[in-house]
Order: structure tokens, then sequence, then C-alpha cells
């Protein structure tokens, strides 16, 4: 009798036991398979966000980049550079004594000392406003920079520019002279903003 309950209950137990087996393995995968797909849920949702913040960051530094292309075009457009190769300055900005009538005078430019052969280059990129005689001046190249900056270079004995050009800085645009006003080969050099006369030495690393 004991071995026909046996015979009986083993494979009613057994079956029973892979059935709580197999349930228990369906639980696990279908635990593992929300946890996967949550998983991929957060990881789409956390790639969007990066695009997102990536898009952001790019156009955030094409904005910089805009802007410090802005501010080195300026930089170029300001007459910062140097009119000659070497600079000996002969007559500052300012008052000055007048050596023919002895009396003060207002020098608004700086004269640099320079033979004929010496060639003026441009100090800022800009469009060349004036290009030819003026009186006192003699041969005058004016400059029309950015910002309302504008540079003007006289007595030359040559230009090498006319009204309407674009130069950019270092661009080489006469040589010194000794016409107009003048007594003796040198480069008179003017600094404006605004039609307001500045100090050119302010602009120039001497």
């Amino acid at each position: 009798m004991l071995d026909k309950l046996r015979s009986y209950y083993c494979p009613t137990y057994l079956y029973a036991i892979t059935c709580v087996l197999l349930g228990y393995m369906a639980f696990q995968y279908h635990c593992q398979h929300k946890v996967l797909s949550d998983s991929i849920k957060s990881y789409d949702t956390n790639i969007k966000l990066y695009q997102e913040k990536l898009d952001e960051l790019i156009e955030h530094h094409n904005k910089m980049f805009h802007i410090c292309d802005s501010l080195i075009h300026i930089m170029d457009s300001l007459p910062l550079g140097s009119p000659l190769d070497t600079l000996i300055i002969s007559s500052n900005f300012g008052s000055r004594k007048n050596k023919e009538t002895q009396k003060w005078e207002y020098h608004p430019g700086v004269d640099f000392l320079a033979d004929w052969r010496d060639t003026i280059y441009a100090t800022g990129a800009g469009i060349i406003e004036e290009s030819g005689h003026i009186s006192g001046y003699g041969r005058t190249i004016v400059i029309n920079h950015t910002s309302g900056y504008k540079s003007r270079y006289a007595h030359l004995t040559r230009y090498f520019v006319r009204c309407g050009d674009t130069v950019k800085r270092g661009d080489p645009i006469g040589t010194a002279g000794n016409t107009g006003h003048s007594r003796g080969y040198h480069l008179h050099y003017e600094v404006s903003r605004y039609g307001k006369l500045t100090d050119p030495k302010n602009y120039i690393r001497l």
C-alpha cells in the first residue's frame, strides 16, 4: 500500500515542484524584462537629454566663436600697429613751441623721424578715406577704421593707395616725405575717434 502511495505522489510532487520552478522563472523573467525595459526607457531619455545638452553646448560654442571672430576683427581694425619700421619721436602730441615763431602751439599728432625712402604702413584695417594733398599736411592719407577711429599720415612723398581702397594692418600705403608745412623729412601721424584727436602714443607700442 505504501509503495502505491509513493508511486502516486512522487510524480505529482515532482510536477508541483516543476510548476513552482517554472512560475518562479517566469516571475523572474518578468521582473528582469521590466527592469530591462525601464533601463532602456531611461537610457533613451538620458540620450535625448544628453543630445539636447550637447546641442546647447555646440550652439553656445558657436556663439562664442562668433564673438571671438568679431573681437578679432575689431582689434585688427583698430589703429594699434606701427606706421614705421622704426619709431623715433621728434615731436610729441599736444602743446609745443614753434621753432620759427617761438610761440606755443597745439600739435595734433606725433612726428616720427623718417627718410623719404621709409615705407609707411596702415596701423589698422579700414578704408582709405583721403589720399591726396591737404593744405598744411601736404600729401596725406586718412584711413577710416572701426568704432569711429581714423588715422592720418601726413607730409608723404608717395601714395600706394587711392580713396576707397581697403587695407589691412601692416599694408604699405606710401613713403615718408617733406611735403606741406614741414621742416624736414618725417611722418606726421594722428589718431582721432569720432572727430576728437587723441595721443597716438596711447595706441602704439614704442
